[in-house]
């Protein structure tokens, strides 16, 4: 008899990305979010998307953040990294996820920055945030 997977689910998340295009923005979620969610037993039951940091002020359960591209020639990328990890000391409730290299490689160095006060609630990946899921239900 085979076991029954565990499943976490998850009742409303926001992808905040850096497309322009619609089109590339359901693409790009569908194979960086919503496929390794379902590989690692996550389950995202209601979704939407945004371009904008004012879905920090938003109620959500869990945030993918992939800000690659915006990234080279500014310091955008590790503005909102300090921005969200500081946002996940207040609201330990929920869960950050990078989802691209480069934003997985930004909020690497802005946790790194922050030592000991670096939240528990920042994944760099979605099999970061499954192994926590895993170890704490």
């Amino acid at each position: 008899m085979s076991k029954k997977k565990e499943l976490f689910k998850f009742k409303d998340a926001v992808y905040w990305h850096d497309y322009e295009s619609k089109e590339n923005v359901k693409t790009d979620f569908s194979i960086q979010v919503l496929s390794p969610c379902i590989e690692n037993n996550i389950i995202l039951e209601k979704w939407r998307f945004t371009e904008f940091p004012s879905i920090l002020t938003e109620q959500f359960d869990i945030l993918f953040f992939d800000w690659g591209g915006m990234s080279l020639g500014n310091s955008m990328m590790e503005h909102f990294c300090s921005y969200i990890i500081k946002h996940a000391n207040d609201h330990s409730s929920r869960f950050y996820v990078m989802v691209s290299l480069m934003t997985k490689a930004a909020m690497k160095d802005a946790l790194y920055s922050f030592g000991d006060n670096k939240p528990f609630n920042v994944f760099l990946t979605i099999e970061d945030l499954e192994k926590h899921l895993k170890k704490n239900k």
